[in-house]
This record gives structure tokens, C-alpha cells and sequence, in this order.
């Protein structure tokens, strides 16, 4: 099936290159999520028009925005985001919002936890919790995206302490240069995405200790306790969306939802999603518009508990 038949014969279809943003380098979660969708597009003939995946990694994001803003009204420009993109205006590190774009889905989401060498005397979130009470700003920190739910998590982990989040000794670094400092030791520990920490984990590079879920996740992650069950009480979600440009009309809408709603039930997107650790949760444009009402004020209000909210 090809965009110019079926479930995704709409008014409008792309007739240029598709244009998929990525605020992160390669090898972020954004950029996997940006090429799972090229490659289950291409792969499957979904698409008539060549789909390009572009890398603007500066200003936590704030470079791909730039260029998303500078194309309103036109369906051939995505952008792929997570809680960031909401964060980022709210701590001020952002002059936009999520309302000056077209939200297109919601895609799934990811449990977040936080790793350290397996050499560190840390080897558990008891015994993370432990060094934090004796110094909780001597302990080094390493995120992606300042104000984001990497740093709520390293925020509330502080607070939990007892301790300021603004004082925390928190690092922030852009896409893979993350994970090359918690493997190289620069920074005591890291918190990312679950499922970016866990290859490292299986060479032997890094030592997961504790994940952000409810309950443990499964497959390869089955082991790794949660927060929860080591006393502390954090659970957060991140997630991963596709924004449009700025004024989409609804044959642009419609042709997105009905293009994005048949990739997440292909085995190729399925299995992305589960060698991802991902919970599959797809919302359409609509949906997805809703959701970021009640996110946006749930980040504002963690993110203002943690003395971090500027607007």
C-alpha cells in the first residue's frame, strides 16, 4: 500500500521530500525514534517521496524548532520531541512552546533510570540515596536537556535528600556525549532513557541501579529494581511525540493521522518498540492536543516544586 492509495487517500499528500527534525545528535533517543520512522516508511512503500532525517543538535532542540518555525502551513516538515521540548520554554531555555506547532502523535513511552561504572561504590539506589545524604552536592550528575525530565529525576532525587535541586552538581550534555562520559567517568552517574543505558550494561561498561517505573520492566530491563522498591518514591515517564509546523489545515491533519496510525500496527514499528523498552501509546493529533494540556501543567508544577519554573 502507497500514500496514493487506501487508508491514506486524503486532499492533501506529500509531493516533496519529507523533513523529519531532530533536536539531539545521533544516537539520542529522538534520533533512533526519527529513523525508526524513515526506515518503517521506506521500508513499507508508505511513502511516494524521498524522507530525510536531519540533525540539529544545539540549544537542547532549539535549533530544529528554528528551522520547523521557519516552514508554517507546510505538512512535509515533523519534528520528533519528548517532554523536553514542554520544559524547555517552561525553565525559560526555550522561547517556544508547544502551541506554536501542530501536534501530530504521541508515539509511546519510556521509563527513564540512572547508571554508574560498574568500578563506583555505588551499586544500588539504597546505596545511591546513601551518598547523596552524606554530600548531595559533591555528587556529580550527567543529563541530556537541561530542565527536563532527566533533571526532574536528578531534582526529586536531591529533594528526597533533603537537599536544594538548584545547588545539585548536575552536568548537562547533547545526545551520545552522555553516555561517553558516564562510561569514561566524568561524571559519578547518569540519568537517561532505560533502554539507551542497557547495552552498556550488557558489555560490562555500566551498572543500572534503579528505573523510574511503577513496576519492573521486562525482557532484558527484568532485573533492574525499581525506585519504588528502594524506599524512594519516583515514578516518571518519558515519552516520544511528532510535532508539524505551525498552522497545519485538517486535510494535512487527517493525512497524518491516518499515515502514522497504520506505522505504529506495523511489525517493523513493533518491533522497534519493544527492543526499545517503549510503552505503546499512540494518540492522533487531536488526542495528542489534549494530552499536552495536561502535561504541560503536570511538568509546570514538578518543575516549579524544584524551584526551576520561569514562565
Amino acid at each position: 500500500m502507497t500514500a496514493d492509495t487506501g487508508v491514506f487517500a486524503q486532499s492533501w499528500k506529500p509531493d516533496k521530500n519529507i523533513e523529519i527534525n531532530i533536536g539531539l545528535s545521533a544516537g539520542s533517543s529522538q534520533d533512533r525514534t526519527g529513523r525508526a520512522l524513515q526506515k518503517v516508511w521506506q521500508e513499507n512503500k508508505v511513502l511516494t517521496v524521498p524522507v530525510n532525517v536531519v540533525n540539529r543538535a544545539s540549544g537542547g532542540g532549539a535549533l530544529a524548532l528554528t528551522a520547523l518555525a521557519q516552514h508554517p502551513g507546510d505538512g512535509h516538515f515533523l519534528y520528533v520531541s519528548s517532554p523536553t521540548f514542554l520544559t524547555s520554554y517552561i525553565t525559560g531555555l526555550s522561547k517556544y512552546q508547544h502551541s506554536d506547532f501542530t501536534p501530530l502523535a504521541l508515539l509511546g513511552k519510556q521509563y527513564l533510570a540512572i547508571a554508574t561504572r560498574p568500578e563506583s561504590a555505588v551499586k544500588s539506589g539504597r546505596d545511591l540515596m546513601e551518598r547523596l545524604k552524606r554530600d548531595p552536592y559533591g555528587y556529580s550528575i550527567g543529563i541530556n536537556g537541561a530542565g527536563g525530565t532527566l533533571h526532574i529525576v536528578s531534582g526529586l532525587l536531591i529533594r528526597a535528600v533533603g537537599g536544594d535541586p538548584k545547588k545539585a552538581r548536575i552536568t548537562v550534555f547533547t545526545g551520545a556525549e552522555l553516555m561517553t562520559a558516564g562510561i569514561g567517568g566524568h561524571v559519578e552517574s547518569i540519568v537517561t532513557v532505560a533502554s539507551n543505558i542497557l547495552p552498556h550494561v550488557e558489555s560490562g561498561k555500566l551498572n543500572m541501579l534503579a528505573v523510574t517505573s511503577p513496576r519492573r520492566l521486562t525482557g532484558a530491563l527484568a532485573t533492574v529494581p525499581t525506585f519504588q522498591e528502594q524506599g524512594v518514591d519516583l515514578v516518571l515517564q518519558n515519552w516520544a511525540a511528532l510535532f508539524g509546523a505551525k498552522g497545519l489545515n485538517a486535510q494535512q491533519r487527517a493525512y497524518w493521522d491516518s499515515l502514522i496510525s497504520a506505522t505504529v500496527a506495523m511489525p517493523a514499528w513493533k518491533t522497534f518498540v519493544e527492543s526499545n523498552q517503549w510503552e505503546p501509546e499512540y494518540l492522533n493529533s487531536a488526542e495528542f492536543r489534549r494530552y499536552l494540556a495536561a502535561e504541560d501543567k503536570r511538568l509546570r508544577s514538578a518543575l516549579a516544586d524544584l524551584g526551576l519554573a520561569k514562565q
